[in-house]
């Protein structure tokens, strides 16, 4: 689950869906407080819009609604959002919690089979989706409005009556077990899986699944992973569309009145220690290389994130035309075919990022090109018409974070589940124009350390002679990080 204030940024950073960032998940938000705006607080040119706003009530089990009536369409569509995940799981539980959100609809439910289960909803052109990733698990449904009594009802079984068949359990360890053993043949995921190795280390944030764990699930791990996780107490169910919330309330009090419980979610510890800085190499027959830099970052709700978030746009997440890391990197030098940057908030701690996609003969100086447009940050402010492009952009964008009912509510639940101040939309493109280009200096010279940088390149030997050439004969910012090679099968081998 990521959720991004500014304007929706896709990264290929894939570590997110294995550890899972989602959907960093990462997610961008900052800390914000003040009263709601009104157009009077606009100048000339800026931009204003007053999103509809989700109802929103509780009911006795603990679970909270929030509903979006939209009669456009003649659908109804939902969501339950379930705290917990995969950071929940021990050392021994690896995987488990994966297999568990997809099995509860893929596995069957109530009376229905796996395959009747498929086979009803295909008739009535409808969709019910499970899954769990790092913080939370979600099941979604979508009908037309004419089918909803039933379609919620099979809804309301994935939920709390989930069969977790045997079978469609080992089709799911398969085709996982298969997908594990071909990640070497992927060199962005080892990368990605590295570098997450390295940063976290034998953490929660850190741990990675391997075939030996996949293979050992039963059906009895699930059930576990299930009292653990789905409970309402603390868990959110969106409603939007063709749909009264007398039918809602009629739909809740049948369904789901006697769900009962509350998740087993223990305090994740925030004792994390750093990395140790260097880079590793892990040797692979490609043509180009995959380069991760950076080192542990900061959690979410920091008080400059505002800030934060400018200089991400500034530094490198913002893709074309903004982006200091693609003008220069790719732009400028065409040493890159693909760049990236940016501060990554996170639960206990996030990452700071440099993604780069290069030549093997030009590994080293990508390396090193990125690094400069780093520290000329640190050294220099922005101009003062760069910071100003970069709030045009993101107030021309910000908009369309609620451009339909499903986007309102699914942030709304997200700025819910992640504890985030309730007025943040209303507050935050107020907070960003305050930003000075002072501050965005001030986030690049405290928020990012060279001496902790982790670099991890996955590419061929070339690129390793490069690079031990380059440290021996002119490091520049690099002087000071070791080289090494380290081992990969299906996961760093430390």
């Amino acid at each position: 689950m990521r959720m991004i204030p500014t304007k929706i940024v896709v990264c290929n950073i894939k570590i997110l869906l294995l550890m899972v960032v989602a959907a960093c998940s990462g997610i961008f938000l900052g800390c914000s407080s003040g009263s709601r705006i009104s157009p009077a607080d606009f100048k000339e040119g800026e931009v204003f819009f007053d999103a509809p706003k989700p109802k929103e009530w509780r009911l006795k089990n603990g679970l909270t609604v929030l509903y979006l009536e939209d009669n456009e369409l003649p659908i109804v569509y939902g969501t339950l959002y379930l705290p917990g995940g995969t950071y929940w799981q021990s050392q021994d539980e690896m995987g488990m919690a994966s297999a568990m959100g997809s099995q509860m609809r893929d596995g069957g439910a109530g009376n229905y089979s796996p395959s009747e289960l498929d086979m009803q909803l295909d008739k009535l052109a409808a969709g019910i989706s499970s899954s769990f990733s790092q913080e939370s698990g979600s099941v979604s449904f979508s009908s037309l409005d004419r089918d909803l009594d039933q379609v919620f009802s099979m809804f309301a079984d994935v939920v709390l009556r989930p069969k977790f068949q045997k079978e469609r359990l080992d089709i799911w360890k398969g085709n996982t077990i298969d997908s594990i053993k071909r990640r070497i043949e992927n060199p962005d995921e080892v990368a990605q899986i590295a570098y997450l190795q390295l940063s976290f280390g034998d953490s929660v944030f850190g741990r990675v699944s391997t075939a030996k764990d996949i293979e050992k699930i039963s059906r009895a791990d699930l059930l576990k992973m299930y009292s653990k996780f789905v409970k309402p107490g603390k868990a959110l169910l969106t409603i939007g569309g063709k749909i009264s919330e007398e039918k809602l309330n009629e739909l809740l009090a049948k369904h789901l009145n006697k769900w009962n419980g509350e998740p087993e979610l223990p305090p994740i510890s925030k004792t994390l220690q750093d990395p140790k800085p260097g880079i590793y190499f892990v040797s692979l027959p490609v043509t180009q290389s995959n380069i991760l830099i950076g080192h542990l970052g900061v959690p979410r709700l920091t008080p400059d994130y505002p800030a934060i978030d400018a200089f991400n746009e500034i530094f490198g997440s913002s893709g074309f035309g903004l982006s200091r890391l693609f003008n220069r990197i790719r732009t400028d030098l065409g040493l890159a075919y693909s760049v990236y940057g940016a501060i990554r908030t996170g639960l206990v701690k996030g990452t700071n990022i440099i993604m780069v996609q290069t030549k093997s003969q030009s590994t080293d100086v990508a390396i090193i090109e990125s690094i400069n447009v780093l520290t000329t940050l640190q050294k220099e402010t922005v101009p003062p018409t760069e910071l100003d492009e970069v709030r045009r952009s993101v107030e021309n964008s910000f908009v369309f974070n609620f451009d339909s009912p499903s986007e309102i509510l699914s942030r709304r639940a997200s700025i819910k589940l992640l504890g985030f101040p309730d007025d943040f939309d209303e507050t935050y493109l107020p907070k960003l124009r305050e930003v000075t280009v002072g501050d965005v200096q001030s986030v690049a010279v405290r928020r990012w350390d060279l001496s902790k940088f982790v670099v991890v390149v996955v590419g061929n030997e070339d690129a390793y002679d490069r690079l031990s050439v380059r440290l021996r004969d002119d490091p520049g910012p690099l002087a000071g990080l070791s080289l090494q090679k380290v081992k990969f099968d299906q996961k760093l081998i430390q």
